[in-house]
């Protein structure tokens, strides 16, 4: 058995890309786990595991629509943050969903206005964060007369 310590995060951490379909077989690598290894874990709505040919399928992209259920399962399973998951097959949890028909179109709107500024504004910080430990790096260099 693998020992899972680590529950993976934002896609294009690491190994991982932004698509549903790369995220899966990229965790599933990193764990040592075989196709077959975790389609005998996600199981469908009736209670029966996936075969692993359906799961190579959804690794190669062939399935991007994936039912609430099996992200859900795919989260269990590979230990990925379900909601990072569900951002990855483009779609939105079904609780935000629900929330979501329960506003006006102008409250959508500007509930899009909100998220979309949190994600640039977490943009801007990851960037100027990664600047600042570049510029403590050619300073580091520089005191130990590696630089000019």
């Amino acid at each position: 058995m693998v020992e899972r310590t680590q529950t993976a995060g934002w896609p294009g951490e690491g190994r991982f890309t932004d698509d549903f379909a790369s995220m899966i077989r990229a965790r599933r690598k990193e764990l040592g786990l075989t196709q077959g290894q975790v389609a005998a874990q996600i199981r469908i709505e009736e209670g029966r595991p996936i075969g692993q040919t359906y799961l190579a399928e959804i690794e190669r992209g062939h399935h991007p629509n994936p039912r609430p259920h099996l992200i859900e399962e795919f989260a269990r399973v590979l230990e990925i943050d379900r909601d990072v998951l569900y951002l990855a097959a483009r779609q939105v949890p079904p609780e935000v969903a629900e929330e979501l028909r329960r506003l006006t179109p102008e409250e959508r709107a500007a509930a899009w206005r909100v998220f979309k500024r949190a994600v640039m504004e977490d943009d801007e910080e990851r960037k100027a964060s990664a600047a600042r430990g570049k510029t403590k790096g050619r300073r580091a260099g520089k005191a130990e007369g590696g630089g000019a």
